[in-house]
């Protein structure tokens, strides 16, 4: 008789693979994995779509913090190389700290209020410098009498006829190649905006004269030029840098912060201007300081605030704060069990004498004897803390192992003989598991 492969034990209940009861969980992880991989995917193609651009994006700051092509920050550090050392200022222009040296305010997004603009020329009359550059409406050249005059408008070309309507500035001591700021600087072209007194037209100026009572407006300070423009079809050079001296300080103002910024610096002479003005009048041991509160950076800035500012105020933030409250509900929809666990249908359960019986009935249809017989000698291999043998060869080996350990191997000698039996006697072999137990615990 061939011995059986498979045996099954008695009373074993049969158990699942672990790996076939992973699977699902692990294809599920899989899943959030490929979820988590899609939604980074689509974030970075936001950002790459959405990211600031120079002039055509839509925050644009002259920030001396930004390296993107609108900010200043290759002035900042050609300054900082070049001359005095150059610093970033985040206080407000009054109720703060003192300022010495030079102040670069470009293109400012906070409008300074009155108070701030009285402050910052009284500043400038004591002895300080201001590099600045005005937006559309500026209130500190409004206080000195200038405006800032639009010459072309966006895709306009310097040759457009009636591109700069206006006065020309009065006269007075223009560029020339003498002057040490622009010696070896050309004139520059294509100018989109330019310095000029604020006069009226001559309609106004008429109603001005035929009302008497009004009082008539600021005049304007006098102001040098210091880089015009190339001539117009009218014959107009218009200043796109002007200086405007005030007592014991001066304002450089430019007409014009876009060829200060990080992508057209290395094109045009307004930058190197620039640097030549912050070098030539900064005193020796004060600093470049560039105004960081104009363009919306505060002290009392929190990074909570700025985190905030980024996430509802910008596209991209905006973009990922919508994909991250997608992914969010994502994970609760997979980790969120709708409705209690279903209880697995069990049937009625039966006695252990029964499943014993339903078992024995088995294995004597199969004539399984030699299956039962190792499976009943389990029970003296756990007795003696010895492995159970899994066929009729360990069998023996139990056998021998236990011979060695008794003094009466009576019992054993029935088991053997059982086994020895054709057909295999279960019995003679139950018998001598009985015999030997009972031995055992006797002793």
């Amino acid at each position: 008789m061939t011995p059986e492969r498979a045996r099954p034990r008695i009373g074993a209940t049969a158990r699942p693979d672990r790996r076939t009861r992973g699977s699902p969980a692990h294809g599920a992880g899989w899943g959030v994995l490929a979820a988590i991989a899609v939604v980074t995917l689509l974030l970075v193609v936001t950002a790459f779509a959405l990211r600031p651009s120079g002039s055509s994006a839509r925050d644009v700051r002259r920030s001396a913090l930004r390296a993107t092509p609108d900010g200043v920050a290759g002035l900042y550090r050609a300054i900082g190389r070049l001359g005095p050392p150059s610093a970033i200022r985040v206080t407000p222009l009054v109720d703060a700290e003192p300022l010495r040296g030079t102040l670069v305010m470009l293109q400012p997004v906070r409008r300074p209020n009155p108070r701030e603009v009285h402050e910052l020329l009284e500043w400038v009359r004591g002895g300080g410098t201001l590099i600045h550059a005005p937006r559309a409406a500026s209130p500190i050249l409004d206080s000195l009498g200038l405006v800032r005059r639009t010459l072309l408008e966006a895709g306009d070309s310097a040759e457009a006829p009636g591109a700069s309507p206006g006065p020309e500035l009065e006269d007075g001591p223009l560029w020339s190649g003498d002057h040490p700021l622009t010696e070896g600087l050309p004139m520059a072209r294509a100018a989109r905006y330019a310095i000029a007194p604020d006069t009226a037209s001559e309609e106004n100026e008429e109603e001005d004269e035929a009302d008497e009572d009004e009082e008539p407006g600021p005049d304007p300070v006098p102001h040098h030029p210091l880089l015009l423009s190339a001539p117009d079809s009218a014959g107009h050079r218009w200043a796109v840098a002007v200086s405007i001296p005030l007592r014991e300080g001066r304002i450089i103002t430019f007409a014009d912060a876009r060829p200060l910024s990080n992508r057209f610096a290395g094109e045009g002479a307004l930058a190197v201007l620039a640097v030549r003005a912050a070098i030539a009048w900064t005193n020796p041991g004060d600093s470049v300081f560039f105004d960081e509160f104009s363009q919306g950076l505060g002290a009392s800035r929190s990074p909570a605030r700025a985190t905030v500012d980024f996430l509802v105020g910008t596209p991209v933030g905006r973009a990922s704060l919508h994909l991250g409250v997608v992914v969010l509900l994502a994970f609760f929809c997979a980790g969120l069990r709708f409705g209690a666990p279903l209880v697995p249908a069990v049937g009625p359960r039966r006695s252990s004498l029964e499943h014993v019986t339903a078992l024995a009935a088995v294995y004597e249809s199969a004539q399984a004897r030699e299956t039962a017989a190792v499976l009943m000698l389990g029970r003296l291999a756990r007795a003696a803390h010895l492995p159970p043998p899994q066929d009729l060869r360990e069998a023996e080996r139990l056998l021998a192992r236990l011979e060695k350990r008794t003094a009466r191997p009576r019992a054993l000698r029935l088991i053997r003989q059982g086994l020895a039996a054709s057909p295999l006697d279960l019995i003679r072999v139950a018998q001598g598991i009985d015999n030997h137990t009972q031995r055992r615990r006797s002793a």
